[in-house]
């Protein structure tokens, strides 16, 4: 379950990064007011995709200071890459990030493993400051 709550983070996150650096303009899907205040329905609260991911991000920025090859696992199994400084969008499998990487293919899903409780190491320690600075 929480490997579920880190994957679809990590799915909002590429798809947001993605859209970034693809150069992607023109007139917000809605305003400050309605991002800021919970919405009902069906699918209940949805979360402000740019603060999410900003939090992402930040999380991976410090995973990459941790274990660069983690690092690239992460962005890879979610269809990051960069070229020129731009992300841009690939299809990895476990086997063509094996081959990357120059490890075996059980080495990556241990990478992505551990990228996966960094990540919610990361998520606990933010709410832990919020919750702090109330």
């Amino acid at each position: 379950m929480l490997h579920t709550y880190v994957n679809k983070r990590m799915i909002d996150w590429s798809y947001w990064i993605l859209k970034r650096d693809g150069g992607a303009q023109g007139y917000p899907k809605e305003c400050p007011y309605t991002r800021l205040v919970a919405r009902g329905g069906v699918r209940g609260f949805v979360p402000d995709l740019d603060s999410d991911s900003v939090e992402v991000d930040k999380i991976l920025c410090n995973i990459k200071k941790l274990n660069k090859e983690v690092y690239r696992v992460m962005h890879l199994f979610y269809g990051v890459d960069f070229k020129s400084g731009k992300a841009v969008c690939v299809h990895s499998s476990a086997v063509t990030i094996a081959q990357d990487l120059q490890c075996h293919r059980d080495t990556v899903y241990a990478h992505l493993d551990r990228g996966h409780r960094l990540m919610l190491d990361g998520f606990h320690e933010n709410d832990v400051i919020a919750h702090v600075r109330k």
